[in-house]
């Protein structure tokens, strides 16, 4: 529109000043006053078309949080992971970081850099999340390698010592003649129990990264450890005034476990041990065996040092309660009880006071030494010997839902069990034709720890 006004202004400023020079009668002074004019008009338009904005194409500032990079994508427990984005939050606790559900611990933040410590997964792999104020980013998958913990003994040609491995690297906990019978792993502290003699007396004990406490003060020995929160929870046995009765240890007490004998309604404490502790939304459940009234061993289990225990139903045939594993509503109980008729031991699950054999007794002797259970999978670790009338060797085996896998097709046994994401760990030894050497099995392949020259037993195993 401006364009057009200069243009008519230009064309009749032209007319004008054309009759002009055509009169000879203007003067001079006329003719410079209708220039100046057209000058003006020109200057005052000009001015007003310089006088508009020009359109801002500045575009607007992406305030979306996103993750750009990891530093590393192949993850382990502890490890610092950078984290690289945009808009993050510069205040440290304003950042969230979660890896497959689980927490991690932000260290520092900027803008667009956070350094987390990677917490224990609990799987292979998982996504990694970032969440800043209402906003949340993803940081795609990662993989998370697991450490793997066996404890156990280790002999130096003399004698036994207190040894658990890390990821197959020995680490010994005593110069004493010792051993470990369990593990546990409380965020990055590591706990195993077990026993030490001192002064040629066998002591139960128990060691928090590599330091030690003594429980027992009489002959004793610590099966099982677990730990919740503050409060650790050991289960083994003492001799006490001549008897070696069940023990129960929390953060370093000890309770006798006696036992409701069901053959003659009273309780009954009698020689026994408590062999299997588990912590389950802080209640601890823990379970042995006894002799009851009639001689016979009888498995008992008791929830958070409960007195008298309670027995668990059996058939009266020697009975032992090993290990514990609680998933829900349901209270999982492996061990073994005798076969009625041949009176050969027989590996048994009970789920809720109700017996399962894994093995049939006949003509072979099974136990059952550990439990874990996912979902609606059972998994039972333990040893069978095949061929008891011949005194062959017993096999290393585990049971998913009640089958057996052989691990092993020599002299050999399993002791503990765990699942993580979908491998199954199995701990044991197996014997290489002169000593037994711990190990583990990973979905059936051997992984050897001990050294090879000297006797050695895996006898736990917790993955992390």
């Amino acid at each position: 529109m401006i364009v057009s006004a200069n243009a008519a202004i230009y064309f009749y400023t032209s007319i004008a000043f054309k009759k002009i020079c055509m009169k000879s009668n203007y003067s001079l002074f006329r003719i410079l006053s209708g220039i100046a004019f057209t000058i003006l008009l020109f200057t005052f338009y000009s001015c007003k078309k310089e006088s508009v904005k020009p359109v801002d194409n500045t575009p607007p500032k992406d305030t979306t949080l996103k993750v750009t990079s990891l530093s590393n994508t192949t993850l382990h427990y502890g490890d610092t992971l950078t984290i690289n984005g945009n808009n993050f939050s510069t205040t440290t606790t304003n950042n969230s970081v979660t890896i497959n559900g689980i927490s991690a611990t932000v260290q520092s933040a900027t803008a667009t850099a956070l350094k987390v410590i990677v917490p224990a997964v609990g799987a292979t792999s998982g996504e990694l999340r970032v969440i800043t104020g209402n906003q949340s980013a993803t940081g795609g998958n990662i993989t998370y390698v697991p450490d793997v913990f066996v404890a156990g003994s280790q002999n130096n040609g003399a004698y036994a010592l207190a040894t658990y491995w890390k990821n197959n690297t020995a680490i010994k906990l005593s110069a004493q003649e010792s051993g470990l019978t369990s593990i546990f792993i409380n965020g990055s502290d590591v706990y195993a129990a077990g026993s030490e003699r001192i002064n040629n007396v066998r002591l139960a004990k128990y060691w928090k990264n590599g330091t030690i406490t003594t429980l027992g003060i009489g002959e004793s020995a610590a099966n099982s450890i677990s730990v919740n929160g503050n409060d650790v929870h050991v289960g083994g046995w003492e001799i006490i005034n001549g008897f070696d009765l069940p023990r129960y240890w929390k953060n370093g007490t000890g309770t006798t476990i006696s036992v409701l004998d069901p053959i003659i309604t009273q309780t009954v404490t009698g020689n026994g041990s408590c062999n299997g502790i588990y912590v389950n939304t802080n209640n601890v459940y823990a379970v042995g065996s006894y002799r009851n009234s009639q001689g016979r061993f009888s498995p008992w289990i008791s929830t958070n040092g409960a007195v008298p225990a309670n027995t668990i139903p059996n058939n009266d045939k020697h009975c032992f309660a090993n290990a514990v594993f609680v998933n829900g509503t349901d209270t999982f109980v492996v061990g073994n009880q005798n076969n009625t008729t041949s009176g050969l031991a027989m590996a048994t699950i009970w789920k809720n006071g109700i017996a399962t054999t894994l093995t049939t007794g006949d003509g072979s002797v099974g136990v059952a030494t550990s439990v874990f259970v996912v979902g609606s999978d059972v998994y039972v670790a333990g040893y069978e010997q095949e061929d008891y009338a011949h005194g062959g060797p017993s096999y290393a085996k585990y049971w998913k839902n009640g089958v057996a896998v052989k691990l092993s097709t020599t002299s050999s046994s399993a002791t503990g069990i765990t699942v993580f994401g979908n491998d199954v760990y199995v701990s044991g030894w197996e014997s290489n034709g002169t000593n037994n050497v711990a190990k583990y099995w990973k979905n059936g392949v051997a992984v050897n720890l001990g050294d090879p020259l000297y006797n050695s037993s895996g006898n736990a195993i917790v993955v992390r």
